[in-house]
């Protein structure tokens, strides 16, 4: 049996180096891979039908428990409410599942009819999420601090001319599209 072994190379926009990749691979921190792995592994999954939704669906806003038809109502205005209270109190903000930062904090910056805009308070970028995006919002009174856990992902993309935090919104509350 003979084993070709291919090598991939990487070259730095910056200083024109060639280093193998899986040797930058190597250095990466777990907090890196480990998201990265999942994400890919839950690709691979063939479709299977899960147990369903819920019947009763805990609103992120007051914490109730009702059904997804009271929830479709309530849950934006609720959320809002729920934002500009803490807003007023100027905690500092988590959002998650975010790529890992060093300097995660942001801020409220202003609340509108559908959505919230976030203030990274390390760059001074803006990023507005749609409020019905919200899934949990968790209070820590001693640190203040609330986690915002989202139905998306927030992503450092450098693809573009202005690198920068985006929001990349999950398939959750979508209808199927057909391919």
């Amino acid at each position: 049996m003979n084993l070709r072994q291919e090598i991939f190379w990487f070259k730095c926009p910056h200083c024109g180096t060639d280093t193998k990749q899986t040797e930058i691979a190597a250095k990466l921190d777990n907090a890196v891979l480990l998201p990265e792995a999942a994400r890919r592994r839950g690709r691979l999954q063939d479709r299977h039908a899960g147990p369903g939704r819920p019947t009763l669906t805990r609103c992120p806003g007051c914490d109730e428990e009702m059904s997804a038809a009271e929830i479709r109502d309530h849950r934006v205005d609720c959320v809002r409410k729920r934002l500009a209270e803490l807003q007023n109190k100027g905690y500092r903000v988590h959002l998650q599942p975010k790529d890992p930062d060093p300097y995660p904090d942001f801020k409220i910056a202003n609340i509108e009819k559908d959505g919230v805009r976030f203030h990274k308070m390390s760059s001074g970028q803006y990023l507005d999420i749609e409020l019905r995006k919200i899934a949990e919002i968790t209070v820590d009174g001693t640190d203040r601090m609330i986690n915002v856990r989202l139905l998306g992902r927030i992503i450092w993309d450098d693809s573009t001319t202005r690198p920068g935090w985006r929001f990349i919104s999950s398939r959750i509350g979508r209808p199927r599209t057909r391919i």
